[in-house]
């Protein structure tokens, strides 16, 4: 392949987590030799990055392996990532997968693109990975590994101890997104609430940064456990204007009895002070949970606690999953398991608990200016997200030249606010 660029078909499954060690490899890949495609018929070589969180999480990645394998046998491919690790046969099993990474891996990830391709030399891109994946959002992954032992988590087994970035390479990394061109960053771990220099003593440091790039700039937390969102990290987001409004607080179940055999380190009135402190202090952000649903023994009155505690909880948003047995953990082999039927009627009765929560955070973002990050171009609109996350849909017939623009929500179309820009400058609010 010596003498034209190599074109890379790049697939990236599951969190931000792979997202962020999928663009630590593509950041390696020197954008002088390597160039990423789209379309599966035009790539020399292509990358799968796995997740293995749930059973369809491991169908995700048998279902694409075998879609490359009908539609390009010839095509080499290399897979990395989480189900590298609780999968190896399986994906062995396709006779074109020709190397095998494990997480956490990226520079052996690009090592192995290299030699597969037969170039000689692996190096740092000049521009943003994020930018060369397609993404206006960048990711700084500043924690991997996971020390907790919740009965049905797959994670800690191929993710490994807790470890952490120190606060000056976070702050570089950041400030090189920053400067590569993305207006919003967003912070992920495994386990970020355990950054192990502290989560409001990182803020401090970052607070510098963004002061000095303007209000345009934005960092996101992603998902940290309830009891790791402490008064300390709360009362500093309050001085950090640039942190986004928008906090994601795993649940998985409202019965405490469940919440037990889960190994989840809090009973349900704690989650209820958090979130309930979340909403006083922070009355307009986005607030988000994640609950699991038929895990085993989960009875049919403690599946209506969840019920009642997440109608009852200012929630924005909620992500329901089913229980899915990860060989390997504690729940896999834990008796009783939940009728199907009841797990799918329970299931359904969270999700339209959801989508009344979701509807009326997104009602109560009309007639009101938000901040815009525009990430999609459409005839005679932008797609793009607020500070809050909500859905947000520019129209405007003519092309805006910003990143960030500030746009009053006029009318809500579905789960997506719709409005005109407030003018085409860069936003300077924070609303």
């Amino acid at each position: 392949m010596a003498g034209k660029k190599i074109r890379v078909l790049v697939r990236s499954l599951g969190c931000r987590v792979n997202l962020a060690d999928t663009a630590d490899a593509v950041d390696n890949l020197s954008s002088e030799r390597y160039r990423l495609v789209k379309d599966l018929a035009e790539a020399d070589v292509a990358l799968l990055h796995t997740c293995t969180v749930t059973h369809k999480a491991d169908r995700d990645v048998r279902k694409i392996l075998s879609a490359w394998r009908r539609d390009r046998p010839d095509l080499p491919v290399i897979v990395s990532g989480c189900g590298v690790l609780t999968m190896p046969t399986v994906i062995r099993g396709y006779q074109n997968v020709r190397a095998l990474v494990p997480p956490g891996s990226p520079r052996s990830v690009a090592q192995a693109l290299a030699e597969l391709c037969n170039a000689a030399t692996v190096s740092p891109g000049q521009t943003s990975p994020f930018s060369r994946l397609g993404r206006k959002r960048a990711i700084v992954k500043v924690q991997d590994g996971c020390n907790a032992r919740c009965s049905y988590c797959i994670i800690p087994r191929v993710r490994g101890p807790e470890r952490s970035l120190s606060v000056d390479t976070v702050v570089s990394r950041v400030d090189r997104m920053l400067r590569q061109g993305h207006h919003e960053v967003v912070l992920s771990g495994i386990h970020l609430g355990r950054y192990e220099a502290g989560l409001a003593g990182l803020l401090r440091a970052l607070t510098p940064l963004f002061e000095q790039m303007g209000p345009t700039y934005r960092l996101r937390l992603s998902s940290i456990e309830p009891m790791e969102f402490t008064e300390a990290l709360m009362e500093e987001i309050s001085q950090a204007q640039f942190v986004c409004r928008h906090f994601h607080i795993p649940l998985q179940s409202g019965d405490d009895s469940v919440l037990e055999r889960m190994g989840r380190p809090y009973r349900a009135f704690e989650f209820a002070g958090v979130i309930q402190a979340l909403g006083d202090r922070f009355p307009d952000a986005a607030l988000g949970t994640d609950v699991l649903v038929g895990f085993p023994k989960e009875s049919e009155s403690a599946a209506e606690n969840t019920h009642r505690l997440v109608d009852s909880l200012p929630l924005s948003y909620l992500h329901v999953f089913t229980f899915s047995p990860r060989p390997g953990t504690a729940a896999a082999d834990m008796p009783e398991r939940a009728p199907q039927e009841a797990v799918r009627r329970h299931a359904a009765a969270i999700r339209s608990i959801g989508s009344k929560h979701w509807q009326g955070f997104l009602k109560r973002g009309l007639k009101r200016h938000h901040q815009v990050l525009l990430e999609k171009k459409q005839k005679n609109a932008y797609l793009g997200r607020t500070r809050e996350y909500r859905k947000f849909r520019l129209e405007c017939k003519q092309d805006i030249n910003a990143e960030v623009v500030e746009a009053l929500a006029k009318c809500l179309d579905g789960d997506t606010l719709v409005g005109v820009a407030s003018n085409h400058e860069p936003a300077s609010t924070h609303t």
